[in-house]
């Protein structure tokens, strides 16, 4: 039996991806392209802001 890939986000996490869309002036939640983009930005950001913001 295989296992869905699901993953849960926070509510933060789905707020600052959502910032992220409308930032780049996507309206709604955009496609499911633009939303793994901001997914992915979303995550670099707070990989940097964790590490000081090099």
């Amino acid at each position: 039996m295989k296992g869905a890939n699901v993953i849960i986000r926070s509510e933060e996490r789905k707020q600052h991806e959502a910032y992220v869309l409308q930032s780049f002036g996507v309206k709604g939640r955009g496609t499911p392209e633009q939303r793994e983009a901001a997914e992915v930005i979303a995550a670099r950001t707070r990989e940097v802001v964790k590490e000081g913001g090099r």
